[in-house]
């Protein structure tokens, strides 16, 4: 070819050409990958066989745009989609959301929807024998009998909660007791952990900024879960730069408590202490003091060694769990006894039978004795559910068997189940959306424990649930003896919840309180 051939060859309109036509081929062959997808999800797939809108069974769009783009709002969709659809109903093209109790108990963890920024957490961890060895070290640390050592503590906390409320009852001011539920459990929570109170009770007006940016990281929860690089990326900014985010400011700030608390171990030569002495990183760290192979640790039951991102994301998920969520069951619990004028009389009847100590001290193993008021405490988990939404469990080999369907969901494909749909079950509690403290008392309160899943259930359930019970327990008989309580006006609201994947209320409660004498 001659050299004004190849120069024509390569004139602005045969390139322009040749562009045109290599993105139609792009686009050709786009359309038809994806086309072909589409008609594999709703035909040859799996899960083709259940039902749900267009969007579900063919993409994640639908679920990403109600849980990341409008905070959490799937979970409202879920009882007009079953209506719609069935008991079993196909959210994404490899997701069901099951309405069928009866299976709730048959599922393990699904890997993904569980990484929310801290995967090295007890809570967030996927492999049964490395969950199964930091769930024998820390049990010790959770037990029954280890939570009533911490009476003391949570009694010192708590006096400082009901010092710090004074000034609001003698200038008759709104109390912000949401902001104190938080503190206390956060000083609760820290104490024990790391050995070394982060002190927000005595901040002024109960440290309301720092408890905004500590609570800040659920807010962008959703975001975190569809978005996972996000996380990725603000781990590798500088931590000056990190902490602007909603996320990096606890990540931060809960990594300055561990190294702390680390440092203070590493003085103390890792010498074993008494059980009422020990902290949870006692327990943690115990391993790392160790000589013997993980072989031989394992043998005998100590703690495996952590690095130092395992130490971090569990500080991060050990605030995380025991703080929010108590302080926010605390709050739901307050506005119950005042919305619920029924419970009162009850409540304060099965209180003046408790026999105080001579400093007037409720005790708590008389305290969780009353089987009314343990009721009251049960309803208001059942009622505000703590974990509402989807929690998304994968199906075990051999398939899982749906009763209502009478057919099998595939192995390996993940389900999702939500607590408040079986909360909210007629047939499991009879009158689900009333408040009935006294139908957990007796054989048949007993037997509805099976299903309250505020903690979850089995060997994944929530390791401190004998610590939120006891402070839940302990603070709400105390305010409920001290004080008496009245709305303000907003408080409906404000105690509107939202899905974070944990509860959240749409407001903070504020409460008008006067000091009643203590008989």
């Amino acid at each position: 070819m001659s050299v004004l051939g190849r120069i024509h060859d390569l004139s602005p309109e045969t390139t322009k050409d040749r562009l045109l036509l290599f993105v139609l081929i792009y686009v050709t062959c786009y359309l038809t990958y994806w086309t072909g997808v589409v008609i594999y999800r709703i035909t040859f797939h799996p899960l083709a066989k259940y039902p749900g809108p267009f969007l579900c069974r063919t993409s994640w769009l639908y679920q990403t745009y109600y849980e990341a783009f409008l905070s959490g709002r799937m979970l409202e969709r879920l009882p007009a989609l079953h209506q719609k659809y069935g008991p079993v109903v196909r959210i994404n093209p490899g997701e069901v959301h099951i309405k069928d109790p009866s299976v709730f108990h048959q599922f393990t963890k699904d890997p993904i929807a569980y990484t929310l920024g801290v995967p090295n957490a007890i809570s967030m961890l996927f492999d049964i024998s490395e969950h199964k060895k930091r769930r024998e070290t820390l049990n010790p640390s959770f037990s029954k009998r280890r939570i009533l050592l911490l009476e003391d503590l949570m009694y010192e906390e708590l006096e400082k909660v009901m010092s710090h409320a004074m000034p609001y009852i003698e200038r008759k001011e709104p109390l912000p007791i949401q902001d104190a539920y938080y503190c206390f459990t956060a000083d609760v929570i820290s104490h024990f952990t790391f050995g070394k109170s982060i002190d927000l009770i005595s901040q002024p007006n109960f440290s309301r900024e720092r408890v905004e940016q500590l609570r800040s990281f659920t807010n962008s929860i959703w975001i975190l879960i569809h978005f996972g690089f996000i996380h990725k990326i603000v781990s590798a900014l500088p931590r000056r730069v990190a902490a602007f985010a909603n996320e990096g400011y606890q990540m931060i700030f809960c990594e300055g408590l561990a190294q702390d608390a680390v440092r203070r171990h590493e003085h103390s030569d890792g010498k074993p202490k008494e059980l009422g002495e020990e902290t949870i990183f006692d327990r943690l760290l115990a391993g790392n003091n160790s000589k013997e192979n993980e072989a031989e640790m394992s043998r005998r039951k100590q703690a495996p060694k952590m690095a130092a991102q395992q130490i971090a994301d569990e500080s991060v998920g050990l605030l995380m769990a025991g703080t929010e969520t108590t302080a926010t069951m605390l709050a739901y619990g307050t506005y119950y006894f005042m919305t619920v004028p029924e419970v009162q009389p009850k409540i304060m009847a099965e209180l003046a039978t408790v026999q105080r100590t001579e400093s007037g001290r409720l005790p708590i193993q008389q305290i969780e004795s009353l089987p009314y008021f343990t009721g009251f405490v049960k309803e208001t988990l059942r009622f505000a559910h703590g974990v509402p939404g989807r929690l998304t469990r994968v199906v075990p080999r051999g398939g899982l068997y749906i009763p209502s369907i009478n057919d099998y969901i595939p192995e390996g494909y993940v389900v999702g189940m939500s607590h408040m749909m079986i909360h909210n079950d007629p047939e499991i509690f009879e009158a689900p959306n009333e408040f009935r403290p006294e139908r957990w008392i007796g054989e048949e309160g007993k037997q509805l424990d099976h299903w309250l899943l505020t903690f979850s259930k089995g060997s994944r359930n929530c390791l401190g649930m004998n610590l939120a019970y006891t402070e839940m327990h302990l603070m709400l008989a105390n305010v409920f003896t001290r004080f008496d309580l009245s709305l303000i006006p907003g408080t409906h609201e404000d105690m509107i919840w939202l899905d974070r994947a944990i509860v959240r209320n749409r407001g903070n409660l504020q409460v008008m309180a006067k000091l009643k004498s203590v008989k």
